[in-house]
């Protein structure tokens, strides 16, 4: 059983490897193709507060703002108290992806339990491509420090790149799909 579980980690930290990949390619197509995009990434991987702050829009801000919120809660895991967090990852959600989360949260309990998992993230890069009233597609480039019973009681850190696609709904951002690339 052990076996079982340490070659799914496996497995799946091979996945986001490839994922990765793919969002570094996409967040570079993405600022290529507007000067907005150029901007933002540059304030995402620089982490500038000075002229490009001042530049993006309140829609920009409020976007960045609820996909960082949502990464975080995705990749926030505490196997001793699983229920809040995934209600917080519930909350930033709608449509297809609050679907399929609320649809595996008890698996996903589960598991944190069984392989007695921790996680903490950090968003370190994140870049709004297409923006408009209602819709946006974000891309973010977050860290994580994992310990479960795989890694012997040691954190050991993961590397994940997402493409989210937010809308607003009754003036709130929410993400309606999230999908790991590479």
């Amino acid at each position: 059983m052990r076996a079982t579980v340490r070659s799914r980690w496996t497995l799946f930290t091979a996945v986001l490897a490839v994922l990765a990949v793919g969002l570094a390619a996409a967040i570079a197509v993405t600022a290529l193709r507007s000067e907005d995009g150029r901007d933002a990434l540059d304030r995402a991987v620089t982490g500038s507060a000075g002229r490009g702050d001042a530049e993006l829009t309140a829609a920009h801000r409020e976007v960045a703002e609820a996909a960082r919120d949502l990464t975080l809660a995705f990749l926030e895991v505490d196997h001793a108290d699983m229920e809040p967090l995934t209600e917080d990852v519930l909350a930033l959600a709608t449509g297809e992806f609050a679907d399929q989360y609320a649809a595996n949260v008890e698996q996903l309990i589960e598991a944190a339990k069984r392989n007695k998992s921790v996680s903490t993230g950090e968003v370190v890069a994140l870049g709004v491509g297409d923006l408009d009233a209602d819709s946006a597609l974000v891309y973010v480039a977050a860290d994580s420090e994992v310990q479960n019973v795989t890694t012997d009681g040691t954190s050991q850190p993961r590397y994940y790149r997402l493409q989210i696609d937010m809308v607003r709904e009754d003036g709130q951002w929410l993400a309606s799909n999230v999908q790991f690339v590479g």
